[in-house]
């Protein structure tokens, strides 16, 4: 159990934020795959990120694998253990085993992976056997997992054919493919990206000392604490304009609602602004991690809004859109969801909560809740330890601006 309080509602100081998971583990597993192993500065401290170290230190002597709740870790494990030699169990947490990876499987079968489902068809466990996977064309809805296609673009150098991957239809979170190729290029490997298809042939990845940025997707609470606020100013180090993560695009999001950014040399400056969209339309598909931010901001400030392109959020930590929504009520706080949107009625007078918020075994549920101590006297979660996963000193980091923490 925890609470927060914020006794004057206002918010100011600076925030280093973690590195980025997203980029960290996709490093580990470039690293795996690269002849001459190369040295990563400033990885990601989240426990997904010790996860995917850990397995990766492991595998060749241990012959199960559990991920934990490490979704990234799971996915991009399968992919890397269907180019190694040996047999693997790969297992998870119980909601792990809820979370479909039967895309990935299919696609991996198609390069010649042996590999069976252990429990319910399409989800883990699975168990995996070497077999040289060959390579070749692939087909896949752009609607699956970025990490699927990110997965099997990492291993594709590797494999005496390649892969030259086509997209069928729209592709969801692709600012996230487009990290995976551009840190794939950093390491010597070239593709070209023409209307919907992707090529990577057999190459060598080429090692060299990379510094990883830190996280945006982290700074979107910050821009909520600050939206939230009376006032507020907070400094954020060693972020840019010019990133590789499609999350940046909070300083314009944000800016609609509430929130200054100001880029300096090394680092950012949020302050809070007063001038606000009365009706906010958005199709975050490309950005679903900046969805429940973004739904807690709107919904504190009494702004209308309609957030789309969600569909993903059913399958993360928890059903997110579902979660957020219940949740929210306890503020006094009602939305409309659909399998992939939320709708925020205007100017809803938010109330101390009615009970104690459930994180749901969820990280982002409990960081984007958070925020709202800038509007109540105080916020209890069931949950101190959930925010590991990906931000180990978030409550650390509030009560170093001043909020009190019990």
């Amino acid at each position: 159990m925890l609470e927060i309080f914020s006794k004057n509602k206002t918010i100011y100081g600076s925030i280093n934020l973690e590195s980025s998971k997203s980029i960290s583990n996709r490093l580990l597993i470039i690293n795996e795959l690269c002849d001459n192993k190369f040295e990563i500065q400033n990885l990601s401290n989240a426990n997904d990120t010790k996860i995917l170290t850990k397995i990766l230190n492991e595998f060749k002597s241990q012959k199960e694998i559990n991920c934990e709740d490490a979704g990234t870790a799971l996915r991009f494990v399968l992919a890397y253990l269907a180019t190694q030699d040996g047999n693997w169990i790969v297992s998870g947490s119980k909601r792990m085993h809820e979370r479909p990876i039967k895309p990935l499987v299919d696609c991996l079968l198609e390069l010649g992976a042996e590999i069976k489902y252990l429990d319910k068809d399409g989800f883990p466990p699975i168990e995996i056997k070497s077999k040289k996977l060959v390579g070749g064309k692939l087909r896949l809805k752009g609607s699956i997992s970025s990490q699927f296609i990110s997965a099997l673009l990492m291993i594709a150098p590797k494999l005496d054919n390649g892969i030259l991957l086509e997209i069928d239809s729209k592709v969801l979170s692709k600012p996230y493919i487009e990290m995976t190729l551009e840190l794939m290029r950093e390491f010597g490997i070239d593709y070209t990206w023409e209307n919907n298809c992707i090529n990577i042939e057999n190459q060598h990845y080429i090692g060299k000392k990379i510094v990883v940025e830190n996280d945006w997707s982290a700074a979107a609470f910050w821009y909520s604490f600050v939206a939230l606020s009376k006032s507020g100013n907070i400094e954020i180090p060693n972020l840019h304009s010019a990133s590789i993560q499609g999350d940046s695009i909070l300083s314009n999001v944000y800016s609609k609602i509430g929130v200054n950014t100001e880029f300096k040399e090394n680092s950012i400056i949020l302050s809070k602004k007063n001038v606000l969209e009365e009706d906010l339309d958005l199709d975050l598909s490309n950005y679903p991690d900046l969805g429940l931010p973004i739904i807690v901001t709107c919904a504190g400030l009494g702004i209308k809004a309609h957030l789309k392109g969600l569909e993903s959020l059913k399958i993360k930590e928890s059903d997110r859109l579902k979660c957020i929504k219940k949740e929210l009520e306890k503020f006094n706080i009602s939305c409309e969801i659909d399998d992939s949107s939320i709708k925020i009625k205007e100017h809803q007078n938010v109330v101390e909560p009615s009970s104690t918020i459930e994180c749901h075994k969820d990280h982002r549920i409990a960081m984007s809740i958070a925020p709202l101590s800038m509007k109540v006297n105080s916020i209890k979660l069931d949950d101190k330890y959930v925010v590991n996963k990906s931000y180990p000193k978030f409550w650390e980091d509030l009560q170093n601006i001043s909020l009190e923490i019990n």
